[in-house]
């Protein structure tokens, strides 16, 4: 019996993520990691020698603002949250990604900073376009929180997609054995 080989490269030229991997090796959602930093923050941190508090799988980046606790999580203030994964688009286009966030937000695709609307403010939108071929594609969003409300709402849109929230159905990670049980 042969053994399949299973393999993940980033194509340099187009950026795009293939996957010679079963569909079992992506699963829905993006991977959360919350890190409660305990002081005021007026921009994005560095989190590398620290442990987030939480770490879980979100569907999708969609939440009104609100002075209460984050997400479903115990933050409210001074906090600082990474999502990772893969972003899978069904067509070659020219796609516009969307952050509304209090406070500041980021988004990268294929390690290309593409939405920067980082400082200290309410719900504001920030957006910015990059070409994509179909497939699959890396996939980061990061999110501050100082003081006050926070929120965070991510779209996308392309030609013959009106803007919306980027669905669940369209967002995945690599399989990861703590979350995946």
């Amino acid at each position: 019996m042969k053994t399949a080989m299973i393999a993940f490269f980033v194509v340099a030229a187009g950026g795009v993520l293939v996957s010679a991997a079963t569909p079992d090796d992506l699963k829905p959602g993006l991977i959360g990691e919350y890190y409660d930093l305990g002081a005021p923050i007026e921009d994005f941190p560095k989190v590398d020698e620290k442990k987030p508090v939480v770490r879980r799988l979100d569907k999708n980046l969609n939440w009104e603002a609100t002075d209460g606790k984050f997400a479903g999580t115990d933050l409210e203030d001074h906090f600082y949250v990474r999502w990772t994964g893969v972003i899978r688009v069904a067509k070659d286009a020219t796609y516009t990604f969307t952050t509304e966030s209090d406070d500041g937000s980021r988004l990268w695709v294929d390690g290309k900073q593409v939405v920067e609307n980082g400082g200290l403010h309410a719900m504001e939108e920030k957006s910015g376009k990059v070409e994509l071929k179909a497939g699959d594609h890396e996939f980061k969003v990061d999110l501050f929180e100082n003081e006050g409300d926070v929120g965070l709402k991510v779209s996308w849109q392309a030609d013959g997609l009106a803007k919306e929230i980027i669905p669940a159905a369209a967002l995945f990670h690599k399989a990861d054995e703590k979350l995946d049980k």
